[in-house]
Formats: structure tokens, sequence, C-alpha cells
């Protein structure tokens, strides 16, 4: 009986020890009211490695009645984001402090009263709100008068947002927020760059990016803490950057008609990249450089043919070896996007119709089928619609078969869309936005987002054809070559 109690202690003992030297995590509670919520999702999201093919980090918040309390295991202070649906609120949480929040579904996120450690940064955000009400609505339509030539303010609205935040967030714990805004402002900046060497033909581009890049140095932007404050690391600066070369025009004109941007991101990959890698020259930093590159790499491995994508995939391993969460994570998406890669079987589902008829890909077999992942919300989605039912029309169903699968949350928003543009292919809801299962189960990064099924069930062409640009030129090449089974 005294060697069961010595060996029981010592048990204890050495599993607190584990646990201790496993992990320097502090248990945090937060807990607060919500005066109702209905059937929404109400979690706690960790901003992830990477904004748009990371899994995400949730945690979902139990309620009774009208109260919540969760609790997290925390080692550093961060900011966490509350999640009702779709709307997230950033929330500063300290390890072992207690959180007190008090929510109103019809102004979420707006009006959240925060009790305790983070209550003087939510007072400065909530600041910050209010003084850039409207301010988002403003730049916006000031940058459409750009997009035209037209005389705008919408360099001196995104100027004021930035002192605004200055005011409010810079040196609090929302400081990460501040330096988000400053990659938003330099974002607008080389759109109006964009615009203006379209429009006006004495625009100085060289000198314009050059003054850019000065200005994006005095503020630190190339710095590993500024790139990691933005919601795609250096993704959007790249982007927009590749833009100001009027390389969108020129495949514009060559082509006699206005493509779709993932088009023309598909047609001049090479241009478009070169400018991109432009960028990282500016970069000093190695841990900066090893997560902004990150971010372009990602881009290429989730949006061109893999075998495409792999060299430079490859020589990120090589080069940043020493960043193992930056190489495991590439690795598990490089192997995520082969999973579903050409030559690979169809991802399977079993989705509903409206009448509650249930659907799967061996409704579909002996024939190709385009898969159309889309909402109703997604302008580039249904700008295509007029090709798909030309396409329709012009291949038999013995040939090619369309199915809709819709990612909109709401099936009675869902019901709405296909009764206004009435399209005669099947139509399948899934639901849950981008959590759908099967379009993550497609690693899908947004939409429209279109997978080409073989009539055996395969993969044959991975989002690189759009109805409106190039999908009949690929469908009549697989129809020439493709033998029936007898």
């Amino acid at each position: 009986m005294t060697n069961n109690k010595i060996s029981n202690s010592a048990l204890i003992i050495c599993t607190i020890l584990l646990l201790c030297a496993c992990s320097n995590s502090t248990p945090t509670t937060i807990h607060g009211t919500i005066d109702y919520l209905g059937d929404a999702d109400f979690y706690l999201e960790f901003k992830p490695l990477h904004y748009k093919y990371s899994e995400k980090n949730q945690i979902p918040i139990e309620i009774e009645g009208t109260t919540f309390r969760t609790i997290l295991e925390l080692d550093e202070p961060q900011i966490v984001y509350l999640g009702i649906q779709d709307e997230k609120y950033p929330i500063f949480i300290t390890p072992g402090e207690e959180l007190t929040l008090e929510i109103l579904r019809a102004d979420f996120p707006e009006n959240v009263v925060v009790e305790g450690t983070g209550k003087e940064a939510n007072q400065a955000y909530q600041q910050f709100l209010a003084a850039t009400n409207g301010l988002e609505s403003e730049i916006k339509a000031e940058m459409d008068k750009f997009k035209v030539g037209e005389q705008n303010t919408a360099l001196e609205l995104s100027s004021k947002k930035v002192e605004l935040a200055e005011t409010h967030l810079k040196d609090t714990d929302f400081n990460d927020l501040y330096l988000k805004t400053l990659g938003e402002d330099l974002v607008i900046r080389l759109r109006a760059i964009e615009y203006s060497g379209r429009h006006f033909p004495d625009f100085d581009e060289d000198g314009a990016r050059a003054e850019l890049f000065e200005y994006a140095k005095s503020i630190q932007f190339f710095t590993l803490p500024v790139l990691e404050a933005q919601r795609a690391g250096i993704r959007d600066f790249t982007h927009y950057f590749s833009r100001t070369f009027g390389i969108y025009d020129s495949v514009n004109q060559a082509y006699g008609t206005t493509l779709a941007e993932y088009d023309i991101k598909q047609v001049a990959y090479k241009e478009l990249n070169a400018k991109r890698m432009q960028v990282i020259e500016h970069i000093e930093n190695e841990d900066a450089r090893a997560y902004a590159e990150l971010f372009l790499v990602a881009e290429r491995i989730g949006e061109i043919p893999l075998d495409n994508a792999t060299p430079s995939y490859q020589k990120y391993l090589n080069d940043y070896a020493d960043y193992t969460e930056y190489t495991s994570f590439i690795t598990w998406f490089y192997e995520e996007i082969k999973s579903v890669s050409p030559g690979q079987p169809a991802v399977p589902f079993s989705l509903p119709d409206r009448n509650g008829t249930f659907y799967t890909m061996n409704n579909f077999a002996g024939k190709y089928v385009l898969l159309d992942f889309w909402a109703g919300w997604c302008q580039p989605c249904l700008e295509e619609f007029s090709h798909m039912n030309e396409i329709y029309d012009t291949y038999s169903r013995d040939q090619l078969e369309i199915v809709g699968i819709s990612t909109e949350v709401d099936s009675l928003v869902w019901i709405y869309d296909i009764e206004r543009f009435d399209n005669p292919w099947p139509q399948l809801y899934g639901g849950k936005g981008f959590d759908q299962e099967t379009f993550k189960g497609y690693k899908g990064g947004g939409i429209p987002f279109y997978i080409l099924i073989d009539p055996s069930g395969n993969i044959v062409r991975y989002n690189d054809m759009r109805p409106s640009f190039n999908f009949t030129e690929v469908l009549d090449s697989l129809l020439i070559h493709h033998q029936p089974p007898n």
C-alpha cells in the first residue's frame, strides 16, 4: 500500500513537471453576455500564418441563454478575433487575466463593451471606429473616380485614415492595426500609380514607384513586424505593384477584350511574377524576406499549374530550411494542392438541390463535368453566367454537364439567387461560405472557382479555365482526344 502511494505521488509529480515543460501557457478567462445569437456561429479566432490557405484556428464559444464563458491557454499577449459568422472584432488578451464582454448582436462588430485588461485598448479601438465611420466607403467611391481618370480625393482620405489610426492606435495594444493601416495606404498609393499611368500620358510611373519605395522604407514597411501586421503579408503590395507596369492593359489589348483578372494572371504570369520579385529586393532582413517570399510561393502553388510552381517551391525549401514553421506550412500546402491536381480522383460530395434530392459525382459519370463554385454576392461569378449558358447550349448532356455548388451561407438567399438567374444546369447547396466541405476539399481560395472532371471521374483541369475565356478551347481539345469507353 505504501509503495502504491509512492508510485502514485511520483506519477502526479512527473505529470505536472511534464506539463510545465511542454507549455508556458496560462489559462485566460473570457466571459460575458450577448443579447441573442440564433443559429450563427460564435467563436474566437487566432490569426493564421497564411490569410487564405492556412487551416483556420477557431475555438467555438458555447452560450447558455445569453451568457458565455470560455478559457484560453495563451503564452503571450496578443490580438484575438471574436467572430459571429463572417464578421469579426479584435480583442486584446493578456495571459492569466480575465476579460468581460458585452455584445449587442444587432450592432456587432461595433459597440462591443470590454472590461478587464483589454478595456483601454478597446476604448481606443472604438474611438478609431467612430472617427473612421463611413471613411472606407468614401475612399472606395473616390477610387472608382480614379479608375476612370476623374479628379478625386482618394489619397487624401487614405492619409486621413492613417492619421486617425496613428492618433488612436499607435503604441497601444492595437499597434498592429495601426501598422496594417499603413499597408492599406500603400496599396491605395500603388493603385493611384496604376490609374495615373493609364489616364495621364505624361505621368512618370518610374519616379512615382521610386518615391513610393522611399516612403515605404521610411515607415519600415519591409520589416517583419509591419509585414506580419498586414492582412496578407507582402501579397497585396506585390500584387498592386505589378499592376503599375501596364501589364493588365497590354494583355487586354492583345486579346481585344477585357479579361477577368484571374485570366490575366494566368496569361501574364511570368511578367507579373518578375515584377513581384522586384519588391523582395527591397527587404534586407532575412527573417522578413523568408516571411515575404512565403506568400509569393504559396500564391504560385495555389494559382498556377503545379509543375510551373514546383521550382520556386523547392528553391524556397532550400533557401529557408531553418524557418521550419514556414517550410512545414508550404510543404503541407504543396501536398494539399498536389492531391487535387489533374489526374487525381474528383473529391466526393453528396449535396442537395432545392427539392432536397441529393446528388453525388456518380450522377454525372460518363461525361465531362464543370463544377462551378459560386455565390450571389460574387460579381465575377455572375458575369460568367451568360457565357456558361452559351456553352450549355453548345454541348449535349452526353458531353458536358455543369454543376453549380453554392457557397452561400444562407439557404434562403441561395434559393432567391437560383430563381433570380434561372440557370438550367443542376444547382446544389453547399452552404458554410468558404468552409463548405467540397470547396475546402478542392483547396479553393476564392470564387469563382472551377474544376473540370473527366468522364472517368478524375480531375482534368484545376481552376485554370474560365467560361468567358478559354473553356470552349479546353473542352474541344479534350473531346477530340477522348475515346468513350466501350
